[in-house]
């Protein structure tokens, strides 16, 4: 193992650790639900337009944070996020009124965006190219594993304490842990690093390359933007985000079809889980199959789970639901930057994320208010749930006809001029 290696593998630790605390706290933001809601006695749509306004303002920002991720120091922006969105937890704990909610929850989707997701994604592309897709399911998959841990400590403080100290608890790790990680171990691969790979290249006989020149390959975003890829890619994206509907609802719906809080609380530790093992599986899947098979075949299983969200009310279609939506959630969340590589390069990696993650947090920003309201009118997220599968189903098609990067640089080549006869 080379010394950059090394270095990319510590990287991908401490990245891991960051995911693990500041999307763990996102991730357990389930258990928060009815105990916010008793409290305010807000109604269920109302609760989920505080909960989704971070899906509007991180998909407005998001185009922004890629566009400075290509153009300054991730680590930066990773340091500045993380502080302000621990800040942020602390604020959340002491909150009063439904506008402090709305706008700490609108700043956590410009800060935990700016902290992880994009810069995060581009640094391991950057550092890693041929076990890319396992240092990115090792890497993303602190998030989920976080998730589980975090949900059952929240869940204890809210028992506890109250839903109070239990944003504290949330809080506290992110601040003390996370922001020092990242300024001591976290940094961009550098100019003469990034010429490591050409000059290995070059070593090869029969191969030229001209390192002074090295470029990371790929399309401008301006190409991109005229691909069949990356519009599928949008497509997928949109879908995707609006399946996501019952994330907030997912206790209310367990406890509402017969389980305990507990048990509830139990489950979405179990499904955070799998998540783990579908990120740590995800990547290598890509790596062999292409990201393109890999994450077809992930949507159609994450359908089929959800189909069985249905019956969660028998214990059986509760464990395939958990199983299969669970290993998927993971699954794509590391498949779906491999395949945005895989059909337009890492050239614009940072820009090609923030834009079509305005897709997805369209849709995710959108879903769960109308759920909330499905439920509020009907009595029932069976309508929803439905949807989302439907969704999801839309999304593997979409996947399966985007093309590898090859392909679309075929549109930018010139083409030689012809000869007089």
């Amino acid at each position: 193992m080379t010394a950059r290696e090394r270095r990319g593998w510590i990287i991908v630790g401490a990245i891991f650790v960051t995911m693990f605390f500041i999307w763990g706290a996102i991730n357990s933001g389930a258990v928060f639900f009815v105990p916010v809601l008793k409290h305010f006695g807000w109604t269920r749509a109302k609760l989920s337009v505080a909960l989704s306004i971070g899906w509007v303002t991180g998909g407005a920002a998001g185009p922004f944070i890629g566009w400075l991720a290509d153009r300054i120091d991730p680590k930066k922006m990773m340091v500045t996020g993380a502080t302000i969105t621990g800040l942020l937890w602390l604020a959340l704990s002491r909150a009063n009124s439904f506008g402090e909610f709305l706008v700490i929850n609108g700043l956590f989707g410009i800060c935990v965006g700016a902290s992880t997701s994009i810069p995060v994604s581009l640094l391991i592309a950057n550092w890693f190219e041929h076990r890319r897709g396992l240092a990115m399911g090792i890497a993303f998959s602190g998030s989920t594993l976080g998730g589980a841990v975090m949900t059952i400590v929240a869940s204890h403080a809210i028992v506890t304490s109250g839903w109070r100290v239990g944003y504290v608890t949330l809080a506290l790790p992110i601040l003390l842990i996370v922001v020092p990680l990242i300024v001591f171990f976290v940094r961009n691969r550098n100019s003469t690093e990034g010429r490591e790979s050409a000059d290995a290249a070059s070593a090869v006989p029969g191969v030229q390359v001209d390192s002074a020149s090295y470029e990371l390959p790929g399309l401008e975003l301006s190409q991109a933007t005229r691909t069949r890829s990356f519009w599928l890619i949008c497509a997928a994206q949109f879908f995707a985000g609006s399946s996501l509907g019952l994330g907030p609802h997912f206790v209310a719906y367990l406890t509402g079809v017969g389980y305990s809080p507990t048990f509830s609380a139990t489950v979405v530790s179990i499904y955070l889980l799998m998540t783990t093992a579908g990120m740590l599986l995800g990547g290598p899947l890509a790596d062999r199959f292409t990201s393109r098979i890999a994450l077809t075949s992930t949507y159609t299983l994450a359908s089929l789970g959800t189909a069985a969200l249905l019956a969660a009310a028998h214990p059986i279609a509760l464990a395939v639901s958990v199983l299969g939506a669970g290993f998927a959630g993971g699954a794509l969340a590391v498949q779906t930057p491999l395949v945005m590589i895989e059909s337009l390069g890492v050239r614009r990696l940072g820009s090609v994320l923030g834009v079509t993650g305005i897709f997805y947090t369209i849709g995710a920003a959108i879903s769960p208010i109308a759920t909330g309201r499905i439920f509020d009118v009907t009595g029932s997220y069976s309508m929803a749930i439905g949807s989302f599968v439907v969704f999801l189903m839309v999304c593997a098609f979409a996947i399966f006809r985007c093309r590898p990067l090859g392909h679309e640089q075929l549109l930018f080549e010139t083409p030689a001029p012809s000869r007089a006869a």
